[in-house]
């Protein structure tokens, strides 16, 4: 290396479809989903899997013993060199942007040209954990746990994640009908981009033997505003998360290449847009869902610009009245909030999502011609995290 790296790049990336929960992908692991990506990635952009630095795989539920191998196992498996190395993160549903915010330091400090950050979540694999198996029990029954429900419930908080937008819904005066409206909108929004070729380029098809997966399962283009109205809240009674209403359970995967301009130069590359930066904070957990407002807030004031200055935003829609508070606390025109749709209608694997957030973003800030956006997402147990960047 040893050149001054200068700009930090999302070069391009590219998904799986997100499949339905114990839809089609959910016998892929969350290796094989990013290794899926990561190869396609390569070959999209011609580049030799030996030009990569560096493998971080972002992950919060390592569902199989080959999910702990990681980026190490990414690596070897997308026919990198055996000297690439790798590592996994877990900021929980801030994983995908962190792994992002990681590779641009790594590449602003010299240590790397080009990094493949990828990232996977096979919620539909989540196994029921069976304590005191490996020892026995004198007397009684095994403590069973499911795996996936109880990720979803922030102990120390002592609430479901569900109960945390409730909390923002009071706090916000969201009501259930504005709730089912965003949420009808975010299907019809992903929609419309599915309609005009928004979406497909920056997604794969998945070879399934007889058939191929190439489009997102969750999707409902025929979701009716009166089907969301009849379904009960799931949290607190007359509360306004439902089942409509909250981020699709999915499995799904996405990568993306990261690298100095020094390397996009060298291999006449066309990157989507540049990393400015990025920040985390944290917050009341009973309240996780505000994370990205302070997030964005203090990402802003860092490089002196304001919400104006901003052109797209993509927020993780977690749950309706949760984006739906961020937006009104920071005062986003909905015209540039989640344009495409968001999670509440494609879904949400965790690690994976904010990689396609940002892909998104990047690729919209191409098609309009836009020059900022920021990535963002709420975070379990509290905390809040951004992404600023420019078009390329």
């Amino acid at each position: 290396m040893g050149q001054i790296p200068g700009k930090v790049f999302i070069v391009s990336g590219k998904r799986t479809p997100f499949g339905k929960f114990g839809g089609s992908l959910s016998a892929l692991s969350p290796i094989d989903l990013a290794v899926l990506t990561s190869m396609r990635l390569l070959a999209e952009l011609s580049l030799a899997p030996e030009s990569i630095d560096q493998v971080i795989f972002a992950n919060v539920l390592p569902v199989t013993p080959d999910t702990l191998y990681g980026g190490r196992h990414i690596a070897l498996k997308s026919g990198m060199k055996v000297t690439t190395p790798g590592v996994s993160v877990n900021r929980l549903c801030g994983s995908g942007i962190q792994g992002i915010i990681d590779a641009a330091r790594i590449i602003r400090y010299e240590e790397a040209e080009a990094i493949m950050v990828s990232g996977a979540e096979a919620m539909s694999m989540s196994p029921h954990l069976i304590y005191g198996s490996r020892f026995g029990t004198k007397y009684g029954s095994l403590p069973t746990k499911d795996l996936l429900l109880d990720t979803l419930y922030d102990k120390h908080a002592a609430l479901p994640m569900g109960n945390t937008a409730e909390n923002l819904a009071q706090e916000f005066k969201i009501s259930r009908e504005e709730s089912d409206q965003y949420s009808f909108e975010s299907h019809q929004k992903a929609s419309q981009a599915y309609l005009h070729g928004l979406l497909q380029p920056e997604i794969l098809s998945v070879d399934l033997g007889k058939t191929q997966l190439d489009r997102d399962e969750h999707l409902r283009g025929d979701i009716s505003l009166k089907d969301l109205s009849k379904l009960k809240p799931t949290f607190i009674k007359d509360g306004t998360v439902t089942a409509g209403s909250a981020s699709g359970i999915v499995d799904g995967g996405a990568s993306l290449l990261i690298a100095s301009e020094v390397f996009v130069k060298k291999h006449k590359l066309s990157p989507l847009a540049e990393i400015i930066g990025g920040e985390v904070v944290g917050v009341d957990p009973s309240k996780m869902g505000i994370g990205p407002v302070p997030a964005i807030q203090q990402l802003l004031a860092r490089f002196k610009l304001d919400i104006q200055d901003i052109d797209l935003f993509e927020i993780n829609e977690a749950f309706a009245p949760q984006v739906m508070a961020c937006q009104k606390a920071l005062e986003i025109p909905l015209e540039n909030l989640n344009i495409w749709g968001g999670a509440i209608a494609l879904g949400h694997p965790l690690g994976a999502t904010g990689l396609k957030i940002s892909l998104t973003l990047a690729r919209q800030l191409q098609h309009y011609k836009k020059e900022y956006g920021i990535s963002s997402a709420c975070i379990g147990g509290g905390q809040g995290i951004a992404l600023l960047m420019r078009k390329a």
